[in-house]
């Protein structure tokens, strides 16, 4: 029942980062400066980033994993994901990339965490 409660936090983070990047890089694209947007968008991300955290974490201690490099792998995407704000509010030119890599970033987190692959 734990590991189904850190799953939750887990996933609910991952949501939130997602949708919150999803409209700040929107906000980005048209040019749009309004605060409360970039404020919300910015409180969600990060909120979400501490989710993902929380859960992620939580199951490895409950799941007993240890440091497979498979886990290595989805922590170092959720720095390159917590780091992706500075990106789309400060580069607009490169919402196209933030976009696409946001999406990819989320794509090999999910191969991780399916495949398990041992290096």
């Amino acid at each position: 029942m734990r590991s189904q409660i850190y799953q939750i936090i887990h996933l609910t983070g991952v949501l939130m980062v997602f949708i919150a990047y999803g409209g700040l890089i929107v906000r980005s694209t048209t040019g749009s400066n309004d605060k409360g947007i970039r404020r919300l968008g910015a409180l969600t991300s990060g909120i979400g980033l501490f989710l993902i955290l929380l859960g992620g974490f939580g199951l490895v201690a409950v799941l007993n994993y240890g440091w497979p490099l498979w886990i290595i792998i989805k922590s170092a995407i959720w720095f390159a994901l917590g780091g992706m704000i500075a990106l789309i509010n400060r580069k607009p030119e490169y919402s196209q990339l933030s976009w696409w890599s946001t999406i990819l970033l989320g794509v090999l987190a999910l191969l991780m965490v399916i495949l398990k692959p041992q290096f």
